[in-house]
């Protein structure tokens, strides 16, 4: 559009090594960030919290103490679900030892029966061990609970942030005074990230109690342990609810059997669909405001560079980038254009040029004291001819 700030040569793939370079470093320095991010995602998420206590003549000490409690429940809620479905995992798994070794032998007689290589089932039975399965969750149990160093490091930064937030909006003020495209993105980073959070859990809590419902019904043991498992996979984006999904099914099959294995993968399918996929979108479509490809890829981005903490943290990340580097650049807008959920509705408001160099920030419209202050101002000047 004319009048509009064009983009530098070459941007795109100047976006793109910046991207590379960030990713680097993150990656580098995942078990910081990732967990500093989080925090500032749930402060963000909080401070609406603060700002009402404050306006209930609560004193602002005592505020940002009540929401730093707030952010401490929510990191338990989070880390301590987590922690407790895995022990659970870890501890039932080696019970149902024998029924796995009758499911294998299941199948090695229907492969028999067809001709196939019942031997090498026969085999692959005798050297796996259902216990073996609760490897890789042991493991991350371990990660979880043995990172003591990494949990001081929350506990701090938690503190620290809940206190600072009582400055946040002067901070932005400042920054509104030289870079207000910057200070707009950021608001809009923290209005996006907080409904996101919002909508997301209230969200991933009705699957939940959809689902220990519908998995009592079945009669699959540990049915609310599934449920919080199902809780927290739902805040990863697309892929969450087959993550939810595996534990309960693998000890459906184990404990009921073939049909019981079913019934537990219709019901999640189902309600995924539904619930997920259909209706929880229309609330989180403008609070996440990315397409759904962007949101896999920025799932296994972050997971790279993050680790698993990335996979959680996978769409406020991306949305931290769109609101602060893409949202508000005019040069940047075809990239917005091409991500963007909504791509029209995303494109970045610029100060409209003005006859006489006044832009949205100048003298308003109708609004002659600026313009006749500034002729005031220049002194005596010969009147252009036909004037």
């Amino acid at each position: 559009m004319a009048g509009q700030p064009q983009a530098p040569p070459l941007f795109g793939i100047l976006l793109l090594a910046g991207l590379v370079i960030i990713g680097v470093g993150l990656k580098s320095t995942a078990n910081i960030v990732g967990p500093v991010f989080l925090v500032l995602t749930l402060v963000i998420t909080v401070s609406p919290l603060r700002r009402w206590l404050i306006r209930h003549s609560v004193p602002s000490a005592l505020a940002s103490i009540l929401s730093l409690l707030a952010i401490y429940l929510l990191l338990i809620v989070i880390l301590g679900s987590v922690v407790w479905s895995l022990y659970r995992l870890v501890a039932t798994l080696p019970q149902y030892g024998a029924a796995f070794t009758r499911i294998f032998d299941s199948l090695a007689g229907v492969a028999e029966r067809f001709g196939y290589g019942a031997d090498q089932i026969r085999n692959l039975a005798s050297s796996f061990q259902v216990s073996s399965l609760a490897g890789p969750a042991q493991s991350l149990l371990g990660a979880l609970t043995g990172g003591a160093s990494l949990l001081i490091l929350i506990i701090a930064v938690v503190i620290f942030m809940a206190f600072d937030q009582a400055g946040m909006p002067e901070r932005i003020a400042v920054i509104r005074e030289t870079r207000p495209h910057i200070a707009d993105g950021l608001l809009n980073f923290a209005s996006r990230v907080r409904k996101y959070w919002i909508v997301t859990t209230v969200f991933g809590f009705v699957v939940a109690v959809l689902d220990v419902i519908a998995l009592l019904v079945i009669g699959v043991p540990l049915a609310l342990t599934w449920g919080v498992l199902a809780f927290v996979t739902n805040y990863i984006p697309n892929i969450g609810f087959v993550i939810g999904l595996i534990p309960p099914a693998l000890i459906a099959l184990l404990d009921g059997g073939v049909g019981s294995m079913i019934a537990v993968i219709v019901v999640y399918v189902v309600l995924n669909i539904v619930v997920q996929t259909i209706i929880q979108p229309r609330f989180t479509g403008d609070a996440v405001g990315i397409s759904g490809t962007v949101a896999f890829i920025s799932l296994i981005f972050w997971a790279y560079v993050l680790g698993g903490l990335g996979a959680l943290l996978a769409i406020p990340a991306t949305l931290f980038l769109k609101s602060t580097l893409v949202d508000n650049s005019v040069p940047a807008s075809w990239v917005n254009a091409l991500i963007s959920a909504e791509p029209r509705a995303d494109q970045p408001k610029t100060p409209r040029r003005r006859p006489g160099g006044g832009d949205d920030g100048g003298p308003k419209k109708g609004d002659d004291r600026g313009s006749s202050g500034s002729r005031r101002r220049r002194g005596p000047s010969p009147a252009p001819a036909g004037d």
